[in-house]
């Protein structure tokens, strides 16, 4: 697992007996349309024409895609991209992970209050982060799939321009735990709250882990964050990338109150 609170996160008249006749008449349209139209597309297909269907519907578009997932030292991690044009304001991520005959490993719902992942102020374009500790297991995973209530979008005037910038320092690995050292770097004179994620991946880019956090206070400048994993990481493991972006959206519901230097939440 990770530390949570860590960083600087729409009648006709008829006249008697004129109402068989009517019938007649309207059925023998119909029946001289559909034949029409059949012999119409027959026509077509014989012309060497391809005859196409338009749906009715569009398809829905999923909420998030999923990207990547992976498994280290009993954890799964997924990551997801938002690929509409909106901002996802918030949502609840249900996480469920199978072995390769389709039974049951593992799913977030098993955890406290069933609410292990939720995924606040998610730009266009952007990707983010999911993990679950699962334990021994977690070497049975076979697939995984993330589904999402509790879905609401932002309005499209609520975009702002992201003043916070990440970059990997380090990597610290230890027996049991690990540390992604990275530079932010703020041009704002405050940024109260900010949820930072640092992918990580082996040598070839697949995806080991993910280490989360919600840091506060950011003032205007640079900083220096320590994330911390409470798992092991394979040798080679390397820190692909950091993001991080303000936080509107305070699932804890805490007030804030910026009076010293960026701290861990």
């Amino acid at each position: 697992m990770t530390t949570t609170r860590t960083g600087p996160t729409y009648r006709a008249h008829v006249a008697p007996g004129g109402t068989l006749r009517t019938s007649l008449l309207v059925v023998l349209l119909v029946v001289v349309a559909l034949l029409g139209a059949g012999c119409s597309q027959i026509s077509a297909q014989m012309n060497g024409e391809t005859v196409t269907s338009v749906p009715t519907e569009a398809p829905a578009q999923p909420i998030l895609v999923t990207r990547d997932w992976g498994v280290v030292d009993g954890m799964v991690s997924v990551v997801v991209m938002n690929t509409t044009d909106r901002t996802l304001h918030s949502a609840d991520a249900v996480i469920t992970a199978r072995d390769e005959n389709d039974v049951l490993v593992a799913t977030s719902l098993e955890g406290p209050e069933g609410r292990c992942c939720p995924v606040v102020d998610l730009p266009p374009g952007q990707q983010f982060g999911f993990y679950l500790d699962v334990g021994d297991p977690a070497s049975d995973i076979s697939h995984v799939d993330v589904a999402y209530r509790n879905v609401a979008w932002a309005t499209a005037d609520a975009a702002t321009e992201n003043p916070l910038k990440a970059h990997p320092v380090r990597l610290e690995s230890a027996a049991s735990e690990t540390v992604v050292v990275a530079d932010v770097l703020s041009s704002a004179s405050v940024v109260p709250q900010a949820s930072v994620q640092a992918f990580l991946t082996r040598p070839g880019g697949e995806l080991v882990a993910v280490v989360a956090g919600r840091w506060f206070c950011f003032s205007e400048g640079r900083h220096e964050i320590r994330m911390q994993l409470l798992h092991a990481v394979p040798p080679g493991t390397e820190v692909n990338r950091v993001t991080i972006r303000p936080a509107t959206s305070d699932p804890d519901g805490t007030p804030l109150h910026c009076a010293g230097p960026a701290e861990n939440g």
